[in-house]
Parts: structure tokens; C-alpha cells; sequence
């Protein structure tokens, strides 16, 4: 049984998805006998278009980092290479322990296995299918975080502008003149100050938005992991109702198929009995013809008082006559009762196979009803009440507290956000009247 939360694809189906996904690199061929190669170039394609971190650029920065121990080392190519390794390995465990995988080892790279290749590469598929169909819950969010990034670039660029002018009028302004400056600056502060308020709110924001992202992520597995038990315990009950009914109906078969083959014998067994009664009558119509030829031969040789020559001659007629009827009575007698004793044997197996077989049946009959029996009241005893927990937890506490509290804080960011831009504008609106009015008066005095 699988223990993983998703499914083991095939071969075909798995090239197929990954080559829809834009790995290029994925076939039937390379899958089934991977190579070192094949999967690092693979798993780094894959990490590199998931995360949007590149492998090679990570490997690089961590040999420049101990750049210092590589120098003591000499320079050991060996080296270098099992530090990219182990920073690889580091980089596939991470991602495919977030992915649900996490067994992920340093052999899955130098020497992998066609089976657990398949079953990263299932999984791969697998979040991939998932991030696709979740990817439309979180436009609404990147739609609002652009927003408001292009706001705060506005903000940010406006504040250049203001930065400009200001050095320029440093330039043309007296000393007399500091205090309007310090206010200026002042007033720049406190805009700093509040855009620095606005980017920890955003980043509140984002962290908020994280953590319920991953909840929702835990809650869906947990859902999809209950649903795939759910459908194993149903193909499981199908199964064993399929064979309870297969095996009776094959076996209501087998009888009958037994019972025909018991008639066929006991119609063999009557036309044999049978042909031993005629045969039986034949033998004593022979013997009282033989008798009655001996009786005729003895008035003949009385009467007429042949010769002695022929008498002998009889007498070995006689001899070879009687020689014949006792071949002829042992010829019969052990023919029939060697096919009567072999028909009542084969009788007496087939009735004791046919008892054993309805024995059998029975039993396993039984078997299957009370195996039935104990998988219905399990599922409906501790499957169904765990499942409708579940539901009802998701449905009362989950979906009603946790997406309540999360609206009411995201409304209150909201309405927090709405007052910083309202004091923001305002004070843009201020700063812009007194640089306007000092511009106005700095003119006025040089004119």
C-alpha cells in the first residue's frame, strides 16, 4: 500500500505531465534507467522553475563563501565537487520534503533508483497539478501586493522629486533661511517615519498571508490524504463483495458440474450391470447347452458303443470343451468386476470430493460473510464518525473562526492602510503648499 498523500503515475502519464510543465529533458526512456547526470540536470531544472532559485547560482555563492577553506585545501577538485553535491542534496531535501517527500538522500543523485525516480518525479506532478489549481486563490492578494508596491514606488519617487528640490534650493538659500530648511527636513522625517509605518505594515501583510496560506495547505493534504483512505477502504469493500459473489456463483458451478459427471458415471454403472445380467444369461444358456451336448454325447457313445478311439475323442472334446467355458467364465467374470469395483471407486471419490467441496464452500462462505460483516460495522463504527468530525470541525471551526478572524484582520489592515494614505496625502499636500509658498517668497526676494 502506498503511504504517500498522492498518487504513483505510470510511466506514460508522468512524461507526458513533465513535458507539459516545459521539461524537455523528461522521456519514458531516461526515467525508466536514470543516470547521475540526468537526474542532477533534471531536479535542478525542476527546483529552478518551482522556486525560482537557481542551483547553479546557490552551488557557486557557497563555493565563494568558503573560498578561504578551499585555498587551505589546495584547490582539491574532489572537493569542490562533493561541496556541490551536498549543497544539491541540501536543496532537493528541502524542496521535496515541502512537496511530501522526505526520504530524499545523497544515493537518490549519485546512484538513482528507476522506482523512487518515478515516485519524486509522481510527486513533482502531483504539486505541480496542486499549485495550478490554487494558483487563482491568490490572484486577488498579488493583485492588492502590486498595488500597493506601485503606490509605495510612487510615494518613493515623489519623495526623490522633493529630495531634488530641496538640494536645489540649499544651493540658493541663505543661512538665514536654516529654520524653513529644518522644517522641510522635519517634515521629511515624519514622511520617512510613515512610509517606514506602511512598509511594516505590508510586510505584517505578507507574513499574515503566508501563514494562512500554509494552514490552508496542511488542511487540504490532511483532506486529501482522509479521502484517498476513504476511497481504498471503498475499493477494498468492493472487492471483498465482488469475490463473496464470484466465488459463491463459481462455486454453485462446480456442483453442478459435479453432479452431471455423478449421473454420467451411475448411467455408465446401470448400462454395465445391465450388460452383466445378459451377459450372465448368455453364460448359463451356454452351460446348459454344453450340458445338454455332454448328455447327447454320452447316449450316442452308450448306445452305439463305438469304437475306444472315438470315445477318447470325445473325452478330449469334453475336456477342451469344459478348458473353454472355464476361460470363458473367468474371461467374463474379472472384465465385469474389474470395471464394477473401478466405477464404484471412482463413485466413492467423487462423492467424498463433492462432500469436501461443499464443506469447503461453506466455510468459506461463512468466511466472507463475517470478514463483510466486520469491515461494515469498522467503517460504519470508526471510519465514518472520524470522517464526519472532520467535516464538521473544518466546516465550524476552520472555515468559520480562522477565515472570520482572518477577514476581520485584513479589514482592519485595510481600514489602517486607508487612514495612513489619507494622513500621507495630506501631508504631501501640506509639504507641497509651504514649498510652494517658500518658492513664491525666494523669488520674490531675488526678484
Amino acid at each position: 500500500m502506498n503511504k504517500d498523500i498522492f498518487p504513483l503515475l505510470d510511466l506514460q502519464e508522468l512524461v507526458l505531465c513533465l513535458q507539459s510543465c516545459d521539461f524537455a529533458l523528461a522521456s519514458e526512456e531516461n526515467i525508466s534507467r536514470p543516470t547521475s547526470q540526468y537526474v542532477i540536470t533534471l531536479y535542478k531544472q525542476i527546483i529552478d522553475s518551482f522556486t525560482g532559485v537557481a542551483p547553479d547560482t546557490l552551488i557557486s555563492d557557497g563555493d565563494a563563501a568558503v573560498r578561504p577553506t578551499s585555498e587551505v585545501a589546495g584547490e582539491d577538485p574532489v572537493y569542490k565537487e562533493t561541496l556541490r553535491m551536498l549543497t544539491l542534496n541540501k536543496i532537493c531535501f528541502k524542496f521535496f520534503q515541502d512537496i511530501g517527500v522526505s526520504d530524499f538522500n545523497m544515493m537518490d543523485l549519485y546512484k538513482p533508483d528507476a522506482l523512487r525516480t518515478q515516485r519524486f518525479l509522481s510527486a513533482v506532478v502531483n504539486y505541480a497539478r496542486f499549485r495550478e489549481e490554487r494558483m487563482a486563490d491568490c490572484d486577488q492578494f498579488m493583485s492588492q501586493t502590486e498595488s500597493l508596491l506601485n503606490q509605495l514606488r510612487e510615494k518613493f519617487d515623489d519623495y526623490n522629486f522633493l529630495q531634488q528640490q530641496v538640494a536645489k534650493h540649499y544651493e540658493l538659500a541663505d543661512l538665514a533661511e536654516g529654520e524653513s530648511l529644518a522644517f522641510l527636513e522635519a517634515n521629511n522625517r515624519n514622511l520617512e517615519n510613515q512610509l517606514k509605518k506602511l512598509t511594516q505594515v505590508q510586510e505584517a501583510f505578507t507574513i499574515d498571508y503566508n501563514n494562512y496560506k500554509s494552514s490552508k495547505q496542511k488542511l487540504m493534504s490532511q483532506l486529501e490524504s482522509l479521502g484517498f483512505e476513504l476511497i481504498e477502504l471503498e475499493s477494498q469493500r468492493d472487492k471483498l463483495h465482488r469475490y463473496s459473489e464470484t466465488d459463491i456463483s463459481s462455486l454453485q458451478e462446480s456442483m453442478n458440474e459435479f453432479s452431471q459427471m455423478l449421473d454420467e458415471q451411475q448411467g455408465n454403472l446401470a448400462k454395465m450391470q445391465s450388460q452383466y445380467k445378459v451377459l450372465s444369461k448368455s453364460t448359463e444358456t451356454f452351460h446348459a447347452i454344453t450340458l445338454e451336448l455332454y448328455e447327447l454325447l454320452r447316449i450316442i457313445s452308450t448306445d452305439l458303443q463305438e469304437s475306444h478311439l472315438r470315445e477318447i475323442g470325445l473325452l478330449e472334446i469334453k475336456q477342451q470343451l469344459a478348458k473353454s467355458e472355464a476361460k470363458m467364465n473367468n474371461l467374463l467374470t474379472s472384465g465385469v468386476m474389474m470395471k464394477l469395483s473401478s466405477l464404484q471407486s471412482q463413485l466413492a471419490m467423487q462423492k467424498q470430493r463433492l462432500r469436501e467441496l461443499e464443506e469447503t464452500t461453506e466455510r468459506k462462505q461463512n468466511e466472507n460473510t463475517l470478514a463483510l460483516q466486520n469491515l461494515q460495522r469498522e467503517f460504519a463504527e470508526e471510519v465514518m464518525p472520524e470522517v464526519q468530525k472532520i467535516d464538521e470541525h473544518v466546516e465550524k471551526e476552520l472555515f468559520g473562526k480562522v477565515i472570520k478572524s482572518l477577514e476581520k484582520d485584513m479589514q482592519a489592515l485595510r481600514d489602517d492602510f486607508k487612514k495612513d494614505s489619507v494622513a500621507i496625502d495630506l501631508e504631501y499636500s501640506l509639504l507641497a503648499s509651504h514649498i510652494k509658498n517658500y518658492v513664491q517668497q525666494m523669488l520674490e526676494k531675488i526678484s
